[in-house]
């Protein structure tokens, strides 16, 4: 599972400061919620409830996060479904992704390990120092660094368009936003 996915969103700060979270995937995950939920024969594990994931200094907090793995041939002990690694990530919100230098937040959001990319839907704000980016379709992908901002209004001065406010001068904040 790779969190620092998200953190890529940085590129759509043309010309702001990098991001400078942590993509080591190997490292611990802490996973806080009201409850957990597995499901052998769906490999899907749902943690509900002001649901929190920690890996080092990124954070995941969303009302529901679904982790699913990948399906094995065969059953297990008891006749279970076999699981495999962590294929799909859900996040449904609101949800926020935040790291020491940038905080995106959205309705919904979803990584896919295949494409190594998240998708954050919905009401979309990344910001980042004092330099915020807005739409209601974020594309992140991890593997070339590109970030694809959308929105579903067209034409000038229609309000809901991408819009990104930039400072040419703006720093991360010192600790980042938590």
């Amino acid at each position: 599972m790779r969190w620092a996915a998200v953190g890529l969103a940085a590129t759509l700060m043309a010309g702001a400061a990098q991001a400078q979270i942590s993509r080591d995937s190997s490292a611990p995950i802490d996973i806080t919620a009201d409850e957990s939920e597995v499901i052998n024969s769906q490999c899907v594990t749902i943690w509900r409830g002001e649901a929190e994931a920690l890996q080092e200094n990124t954070r995941l907090r969303a009302a529901v996060i679904k982790v699913y793995a990948t399906p094995r041939p065969g059953t297990g002990e008891n006749g279970q479904a076999r699981c495999g690694d962590t294929n799909r990530l859900e996040a449904e919100g609101p949800v926020y992704y935040v790291t020491p230098n940038q905080t995106v937040r959205g309705d919904r959001a979803v990584y896919t390990a295949a494409e190594d990319t998240v998708v954050v839907s919905g009401d979309v704000i990344v910001v980042q120092g004092k330099n915020v980016a807005r739409g209601s379709r974020l594309t992140l992908n991890n593997k070339t660094g590109e970030a694809k901002m959308e929105s579903s209004v067209t034409g000038r001065n229609k309000a809901g368009r991408v819009r990104g406010v930039f400072y040419p001068d703006s720093k991360p904040a010192a600790g980042g936003a938590r």
